[in-house]
C-alpha cells in the first residue's frame, strides 16, 4: 500500500517588500581639550624658615612601664623569692660541663636531645631549679630551640622554676593520701612554718616559700605508697604516715 504526500514547494518572496535593520554606527567618544592653567595664579606652600628644636627631657622623671610579659615569658621567668639565697646563681662549672658530656654520650650523636632529662636534672640538684640561663644553656648544648626545653620543663612536675626552701616538702594529695588526711598536714606544715598558701596556683605556681627562706611546700601526685598514706617528701627523703600531729617531729628532725 503506497501513499503520496504532496511536498510543499518554497514560497517566492518579493525582496523589493523587505525592509532592512540598519546599525547605527558608534561615534567615537569626544576627548575634552586641556584646560590651560594662569600660573600666576597659583600660590604654593612654603616650608618654615626654622624648624622647631627638640625639647630637652630629664631623664629622671621619665618614668618607665614594664611591658606585660607574654605567655611564653611567663613560663621562661623564674620570680625571685626568700629561697634564692640558699641557692647560688646558674654557672656554668667545668664539672657541670663534664657531667653534660658523659650524659650526652650515652646516647647516638643523632640522639642527644634525649639527654635534655638528664641535663635538667642535674641542674636542678647543684643550683636547687630550673632558671632561664640554664634553660638556654640545656638548649645550646642539645642544639635545641630553647621552647624545646621549657616544654620539657613545664609538663614534668618535679622541675622547679623558682628557689624553694632549704627544706621543701611536697606532700602528696591524691584519693589514699587526702582520705587520710594530706590536706590537714598541709596546713599543720604551713602554720608551723608561717608560710602563707592563699596565692598558691597548684598548676602554674604550686611552690609557696617561708619568709625566711628556709622552708616550702607544694602539693605532689601520688607518691606511690597508697597503703602507708598520708606520704611525703623532704627534698628527697620519703616519709610514710605522716598524720598532721606528726608535722612538728618531722621539722624537728631535720632542724636537729
Amino acid at each position: 500500500m503506497s501513499f503520496n504526500i504532496p511536498v510543499p514547494r518554497p514560497r517566492a518572496i518579493d525582496r523589493s517588500r523587505l525592509s532592512y535593520i540598519r546599525l547605527r554606527s558608534v561615534s567615537p567618544p569626544r576627548i575634552p581639550s586641556p584646560v590651560k592653567i594662569d600660573r600666576s595664579k597659583l600660590s604654593y606652600l612654603s616650608a618654615p624658615k626654622a624648624l622647631p628644636q627638640p625639647r630637652k627631657i630629664n631623664p629622671s622623671h621619665v618614668h618607665y612601664l614594664r611591658p606585660e610579659p607574654s605567655v611564653l615569658e611567663k613560663n621562661i621567668l623564674s620570680p625571685e623569692t626568700p629561697g634564692n639565697k640558699n641557692f647560688p646563681p646558674f654557672a656554668l662549672t667545668p664539672e657541670l660541663e663534664e657531667k653534660a658530656n658523659q650524659r650526652i654520650a650515652q646516647y647516638p650523636a643523632d640522639q642527644k636531645r634525649s639527654a635534655v632529662l638528664p641535663l635538667l636534672h642535674e641542674v636542678q640538684h647543684r643550683f636547687g631549679f630550673i632558671s632561664p640561663e640554664s634553660i638556654d644553656w640545656v638548649s645550646q648544648k642539645l642544639d635545641l630551640s630553647p621552647i624545646k626545653v621549657v616544654e620539657v620543663v613545664t609538663f614534668y612536675p618535679g622541675f622547679r622554676q623558682k628557689a624553694p626552701g632549704q627544706l621543701h616538702f611536697r606532700v602528696c594529695r591524691t584519693l589514699s593520701c587526702a582520705m587520710g588526711g594530706s590536706y590537714e598536714l598541709m596546713a599543720k606544715l604551713c602554720e608551723l612554718t608561717g608560710i602563707n598558701r592563699s596565692s598558691a596556683d597548684a598548676h602554674k605556681d604550686p611552690i609557696s616559700v617561708s619568709p625566711c627562706g628556709k622552708y616550702s611546700v607544694e602539693y605532689a601526685e601520688c607518691l606511690a605508697s597508697c597503703g602507708t598514706a598520708p606520704v611525703c617528701l623532704v627534698n628527697d627523703d620519703f616519709h610514710e604516715g605522716i598524720s598532721a600531729d606528726k608535722a612538728q617531729d618531722l621539722i624537728a628532725k631535720y632542724n636537729a
